[in-house]
């Protein structure tokens, strides 16, 4: 009888642990204050429609490089040359680009207030409108030590601004975390 009572205790107990969490954890997700919503790595704008135009139409061709990455002067410029991005057409439906622009301009490095965004601008002058992400003092000084030959050497990254290859999905929230970096090909790239 004894252990009877002690397994529902324990049952009951997880259950109501479980609750507990699973509610606590939805009411953060939904409040002003969520770490989901306003998090350094997803902006608060990031759920909004011109948020999925931006995904939908630039991940066709490479990944949707996160808002904060570059300054709203640098995403101007990039939006305004989209006839020759980077060597391919990339022009849009009107309507389309100001949407896109509207979205990466809000949540650029120097519009977002966000810890990575912060980052990206460390180093840069205010004159200074790169366009490529790979260009920034901020990048340059966190790849200095990756050797060429394991990225644009390697057949299954190509070039540095492949991201995704070495971050993995998580590039496209923001997330750049140097712990879980793998290279494609390569045991361990910082011995």
């Amino acid at each position: 009888m004894k252990t009877v009572l002690q397994s529902m205790r324990w049952v009951l107990g997880s259950a109501l642990l479980t609750g507990a969490l699973s509610t606590g954890l939805i009411g953060l997700a939904f409040s002003d204050n969520s770490p989901i919503k306003r998090s350094d790595n997803v902006t608060q704008g990031s759920y909004s429609a011109q948020s999925h135009t931006y995904q939908d139409e630039c991940s066709a061709c490479h990944i949707a490089y996160p808002a904060q990455l570059l300054p709203a002067r640098s995403w101007r410029a990039v939006l305004g040359q989209l006839d020759d991005h980077f060597g391919e057409n990339a022009e849009l439906m009107p309507d389309t680009q100001a949407a896109i622009e509207s979205y990466l301009v809000a949540n650029a490095a120097d519009m977002s207030g966000t810890r990575l965004g912060k980052k990206a601008l460390r180093g840069l002058s205010s004159s200074q409108t790169p366009l490529r992400i790979t260009k920034l003092p901020f990048y340059t000084r966190q790849h200095h030590e990756v050797p060429d030959k394991y990225v644009i050497g390697n057949p299954e990254v190509g070039s540095f601004s492949q991201c995704q290859a070495c971050h993995g999905a998580a590039s496209e929230r923001g997330i750049f975390d140097e712990d879980t970096v793998k290279i494609p090909g390569v045991r361990r790239w910082d011995d």
